[in-house]
């Protein structure tokens, strides 16, 4: 008897969901970058560093770390062969990693680079704040200037061989998904003051990259950080809440008083910073992104919050009201990033 039911809880046990998040998470503390698994679990680290972190980001492999520090840019990959950043030539200025780990496109001090990570040759291309989206042979650059959003196949003069997918840039905020088939950006619209008034806003608009681009109102006053590596959410800041957002179908969840700092690869879960003397984001953040492609652009759409902080694991799924943040790790510097 002891057997059969012994049998039969094996049986079972399969079939039993495993709510562990996936993946693992990096983030620095004092001169060191620490590695620990999505419960907070096993704290390693995995480099060091000087200077202060402002932004990690990670490929949907989880091979490789792009890092902004003391607002430069530099990068190391993440098979424990190295244990120090190499730094990037790129300018005070945005930077972006492909999907798959193996360029960087970023603003250099004269203009646009293209940076193979594998080689480490550089080459420079005539738009000045591109992003990257999409996996060889498929890869893409896609800009926003005055006259709309464009995108062409990479190359040093992208212009001359751009297709128009969008006709109406936003005014900040440009934030295209890793395959390169629709956008957020926050653009003048008009939001409802009761049930019979307008008045004007700037409101972000989630939209497809096809040429037509209907817009889709999203968070009133979000600004767009992130996107999951599947493409479906994103990661935004609305004033002083953390927000995971649908790219299409509206649903979203916030939390408040957290900054939001990076997100799972399929979205489900989200990184967000808190703590005692900490305060979020401002209800307008002060780095905003002017968009054009000879503007100045800010590094980190929303920088992290000062004072002692704390980092938190939100999920997605269940009710927004009695679920709080899982601690992850104390006495963090600001920056986050979900490895896959």
């Amino acid at each position: 008897m002891r057997l059969a039911i012994a049998a039969v809880l094996a049986l079972a046990a399969p079939a039993i969901a495993d709510d562990t998040p996936p993946g693992a998470i990096i983030f620095a503390r004092g001169s060191s970058l620490i590695r620990v698994d999505a419960r907070g679990k096993g704290e390693t680290e995995i480099a060091t560093i000087s200077g202060h972190v402002r932004s990690l980001r990670t490929d949907a492999g989880g091979k490789v770390l792009l890092a902004n520090v003391d607002r430069s840019w530099a990068w190391m990959p993440l098979d424990g062969s190295a244990k120090t950043l190499e730094p990037l030539p790129c300018g005070d200025g945005p930077a972006q990693l492909e999907d798959d780990g193996s360029h960087v496109v970023c603003r250099g001090p004269k203009g646009g680079l293209d940076i193979n990570l594998a080689t480490g040759k550089a080459w420079p291309i005539d738009v000045a704040v591109a992003r990257i989206v999409g996996k060889a042979p498929e890869r893409k650059f896609v800009w926003a200037a005055s006259d709309g959003i464009w995108a062409a196949p990479p190359s040093p003069s992208p212009r001359a061989k751009a297709t128009k997918v969008a006709p109406e840039a936003p005014l900040r905020g440009f934030l295209p998904s890793p395959d390169g088939t629709r956008a957020v950006g926050v653009y003048a619209s008009e939001v409802y003051t009761d049930v019979h008034h307008k008045q004007p806003a700037d409101v972000l608009m989630g939209f497809a990259l096809d040429g037509i681009a209907a817009q889709r109102k999203a968070i009133k006053n979000g600004v767009a950080l992130e996107w999951s590596h599947d493409g479906e959410w994103v990661l935004v800041q609305d004033g002083s809440s953390a927000c995971l957002m649908h790219a299409t179908g509206g649903e979203y969840k916030c939390w408040r008083g957290y900054t939001a700092a990076s997100i799972s690869p399929d979205g489900k879960f989200g990184l967000v910073l808190g703590g005692a003397s900490a305060k979020p984001a401002a209800k307008k953040p002060a780095a905003t992104e002017e968009e054009g492609d000879d503007s100045e652009v800010e590094d980190v759409a929303v920088p992290p919050p000062s004072g002692p902080l704390s980092l938190y694991r939100v999920q997605l799924e269940g009710s927004p009201y009695t679920e709080t943040p899982a601690l992850v790790a104390r006495n963090v510097e600001g920056a986050a990033a979900w490895v896959p």
